[in-house]
């Protein structure tokens, strides 16, 4: 029953990875679409500065602006590209470790125990005598559990 709880959720992940990296290149479209947009606008702000139809001063403000919107567009294209990579491999790793975890903490050492608990926890805190471990946040969903209703309610 374990192996097919560990494919369920292997499954899910990879689904919500696939959603994740559509939504992801849609986002990355949107943005090279106006990234050319901009590089247009620019190409025309120069032909119209040759022409003569615009003076240097408003052909210097509206360049700077474009420059800026253009500058602002490729920072974002870079961390959409990023973050969907960062995203679906901390998320398969995230499982892997949680599969693993019990037999490496029994045969680890203190050390390798120390780390552990640095990577699952956050922080701790006393409560009476009892040590309390705020977990980090993949850790905290796995630690609780999958809330899965068992029934419909009323209605069928």
């Amino acid at each position: 029953e374990d192996a097919k709880k560990r494919e369920w959720v292997e499954r899910l992940l990879q689904a919500r990875t696939k959603r994740d990296q559509d939504q992801s290149r849609d986002q990355i479209s949107d943005l090279n679409r106006q990234l050319a947009s901009v590089r247009q606008q620019q190409d025309e702000l120069v032909n119209l500065r040759l022409h003569k139809e615009i003076n240097a001063d408003t052909f210097s403000r509206k360049s700077v602006e474009l420059r800026d919107r253009e500058d602002d567009l490729d920072v974002r294209v870079e961390a959409a590209k990023r973050g969907h990579r960062e995203s679906a491999d901390m998320a398969i790793k995230v499982f892997e470790l949680s599969q693993t975890l019990c037999s490496k903490w029994e045969t680890a050492d203190y050390a390798a125990k120390r780390r552990i608990l640095e990577i699952i926890c956050l922080n701790f805190t006393l409560d009476g005598v009892t040590l309390v471990p705020e977990m980090r946040k993949p850790f905290q969903i796995l630690s609780e559990g999958l809330s899965v209703p068992s029934s419909r309610g009323d209605w069928i």
